[in-house]
């Protein structure tokens, strides 16, 4: 795809790998829009786009909520013409057995890292499916590596895991590439946590967007569907 005046959303942009997606997009000539529930962040990523030559908008808001879901997508279309590149980034998590689990974090698990995609993407395919779109879903391994301790959340990216194949092979006949990114340990927060200790081992939100940027760049009649990326090195153990 000729990114250079192509349209792209990207959710979760205020911070972290979505924020990183974003800066690269507009870096590389796309015009983005930017989804966050952080009016300042997300301003901030727009001046930096703005700064780097290229051309952004807003849209704050929860993706939990349905509004927000079609609100953005018509944000994007009012501030760039068609929609082609849609990254479904915005995620949540928590630290916590199932014993402990509560019926809020299941369910602010799940509407975010699932159904609010569902909508999005459902939203956006009428734009996408005009020929040549991307669809990018930013899942985890997780969602195939069970971890003690995070079942709402590998719940949530192994059925996201799913909706993405099951729609890449409905949209693939209309020239519609969806590719799931499924990345390991990334340094970014996660579940409103901060890292501690060394981090250096981690994958960083430049390498997740840097792989968003190369698949748009792959050939249009070939897709790669999904990808998995982990660190080179494991964490150092005492």
């Amino acid at each position: 795809m000729e990114l250079r005046g192509a349209s792209a959303l990207v959710t979760g942009a205020g911070r972290g790998i979505g924020r990183a997606i974003a800066l690269a997009l507009g870096r590389a000539g796309a015009s983005v829009t930017g989804v966050a529930r952080t009016a300042a962040d997300l301003e901030s990523l727009a001046s930096e786009i703005q700064r780097a030559g290229g051309r952004a908008a807003s849209y704050t808001g929860d993706v939990r909520d349905p509004a927000v879901c079609a609100g953005a997508i018509a944000r994007a279309r009012e501030a760039h013409g068609r929609l082609q590149i849609l990254v479904n980034n915005a995620g949540v998590g928590a630290h916590a057995p199932v014993a402990e689990t509560t019926d809020d974090q299941w369910q602010r698990i799940l509407d975010t890292n699932l159904t609010a995609v569902f909508r999005l993407t459902r939203a956006a395919l009428p734009q996408l499916t005009q020929g040549g779109g991307h669809i990018f879903m930013i899942s985890s391994l997780a969602g195939t590596n069970p971890i003690a301790g995070m079942a709402a959340y590998c719940v949530s990216k192994a059925a996201l895991d799913h909706f993405a194949a099951c729609l890449m092979l409905e949209i693939r006949p209309q020239g519609v590439k969806v590719t799931t990114l499924a990345p390991g340990s990334v340094d970014t927060g996660f579940g409103g946590e901060s890292r501690s200790g060394d981090a250096s081992w981690m994958l960083r939100g430049d390498d997740i967007a840097a792989a968003v940027l190369d698949l748009l760049r792959t050939r249009d009649d070939a897709l790669l569907s999904r990808v998995e990326m982990r660190p080179l090195r494991p964490a150092r153990r005492p």
